[in-house]
């Protein structure tokens, strides 16, 4: 490109200063000579006007900004082709000099804005965005850069070389990502269609490097910011930044499209707001949080009841309804809005809700400690009885189980044996009917020896019914002069018993 200050461009444009220079081309200051104003002439490089994509892109500025008319986009007055002063092929877009600079000068300066400034900054950006939306373009490459402040605080929006018109044929293939990575969408980044919520996005980055003088992805490279801008929620704001205003910056920076701001004008009207010492705009987390308690509609469906409140600027407030998260996608695994109370917390729950059913009671646990009861229970029972039967002594094992019965034999070393009765049970009564048969041995009046046999008679036990009581009678001895046979027990006469 052999311009140089001096040069005439086109036979009216008289280059006076540099201004700027990019990849695609150089920005001079010029003075119109028709019309006797200072423009700037923004002037493709020679080695892409050969180029039909690159000149096709060029003449797409020109004819998008043309047709928008706003304070805060710079206007086009002028498209041409021509040749330099060496013969080569020149295409040059004459625009509405903006004094001032380029916003990314000013942050390179001055690191940070401040959120009052910043707010301004995004509101008129956004006024401008706004009226390139309404007209059908999408302006796909917002940055600092491309933002021009003039001293009085105006901000002016340039460079539409890339923009998207609805009613253009496109100039990127299909997939095709284009853009500064750092201020890309995701729906940029994954080479998806974009919409005006695209470039609220890239004002939300923005925003957020003007706040705290860094972008929120940055990396070795640009796949590497891509992925980040499409999968890595953006690190929290300081707390030194208000509520509103971060709650503000956290919408616009939403994964999913939809719920972000509709476009530039709404995002403007909500700095206005904020800025004006409104409450913040309702963000993706504060939908979520909900008061636990929930109402069903006369439909039957559930209705969350949501928290709202109003503060300064340096309050939050909360609004929205919980319905929003259900129905938005990528921005629920990885969360990017936090509630306004406090700064987000990247992955974990902000909210608490006792949502998770409670676990029921195991009834093993009581079948085991019943069963090992009762196993005790008759173990007691059968030692009891077992042991009975063994010692031959007195045995109780319960009024409703069984009937005893005993039969005592006189020592070998007693000459007269103690008042015994003997009882004898031969047979298991029926329910609710108990017989006995007791035999009686009254004592003899002396005894000079014991019995030939070495045991005493056995005791036989049968184990009624469970709803059989059996009842014992006891007769008092009976003197008959003769001795009775106590038996063995078992219905057979016993040893002979011998006497005076």
């Amino acid at each position: 490109m052999a311009l140089r200050v001096g040069s005439l461009l086109a036979d009216r444009y008289e280059i006076t200063a540099p201004v700027a220079t990019g990849g695609m081309g150089e920005v001079w200051k010029a003075t119109d000579r028709t019309l006797g104003r200072t423009v700037a002439a923004k002037v493709l490089k020679s080695e892409y006007t050969g180029d039909p994509a690159f000149l096709e892109r060029f003449r797409n500025e020109a004819r998008h900004t043309a047709a928008l008319t706003h304070p805060n986009i710079a206007s086009v007055y002028d498209y041409g082709e021509t040749t330099d002063d060496d013969g080569r092929a020149l295409a040059f877009l004459v625009m509405e000099f903006v004094e001032g600079e380029p916003l990314v000068s000013i942050l390179d300066r001055e690191h940070t804005l401040t959120p009052q400034r910043t707010l301004d900054v995004l509101a008129q950006a956004g006024d401008g965005l706004s009226a390139a939306h309404r007209a059908g373009v999408v302006h796909r490459d917002i940055k600092p850069g491309n933002l021009m402040v003039r001293p009085d605080g105006v901000v002016k929006l340039t460079d539409f070389g890339i923009a998207w018109a609805r009613d253009a044929a496109p100039l990127t293939r299909t997939g095709m990502v284009v853009g500064t990575a750092q201020y890309l969408s995701p729906e940029q980044a994954q080479g998806f269609g974009v919409t005006s919520a695209s470039d609220v996005y890239s004002l939300g980055v923005l925003g957020y490097e003007c706040l705290v003088g860094n972008r929120p992805f940055d990396g070795e490279s640009q796949v590497a910011i891509a992925l980040a801008q499409i999968n890595r929620p953006p690190p929290p704001l300081p707390d030194s930044v208000p509520a509103p205003v971060r709650a503000l910056i956290e919408k616009a920076l939403a994964k999913d499209a939809a719920a972000r701001f509709v476009d530039g004008g709404d995002l403007a009207d909500a700095a206005r707001a904020v800025a004006a010492g409104g409450p913040g705009p309702a963000t993706a987390a504060a939908t979520t949080q909900m008061i636990p308690a929930v109402e069903d509609d006369a439909d039957g469906r559930t209705r969350a009841i949501g928290a709202a409140g109003a503060a300064g600027l340096g309050a939050g407030a909360i609004a929205g309804a919980a319905a929003a998260r259900a129905s938005r996608g990528p921005d629920t695994a990885p969360r990017t809005m936090p509630p306004l109370q406090g700064p987000p917390v990247g992955e974990d729950p902000y909210a608490y809700r006792d949502d998770e059913p409670r676990r029921r009671r195991s009834p093993w646990p009581w079948v085991i400690a019943v069963a090992v009861v009762l196993f005790v229970i008759g173990a007691v029972v059968a030692f009891t009885l077992l042991s009975g039967n063994d010692t031959g002594e007195d045995t109780d094992p319960g009024p409703s189980t069984t009937a005893p019965a005993t039969t005592t034999s006189a020592p070998a070393t007693t000459t007269s044996a103690p008042e015994t009765t003997a009882e004898e049970t031969t047979e298991a009564p029926p329910p609710e009917e108990t017989e006995e048969e007791t035999t009686e041995a009254p004592p003899p009046a002396t005894t000079t020896q014991a019995p030939t046999t070495t045991r005493p008679p056995a005791t036989t036990t049968s184990r009624p019914s469970a709803t059989t009581t059996a009842t014992t009678t006891t007769t008092p001895p009976v003197d008959t002069g003769t001795p009775v046979d106590p038996g063995n027990g078992n219905g057979t006469p016993g040893p002979p018993v011998t006497q005076p």
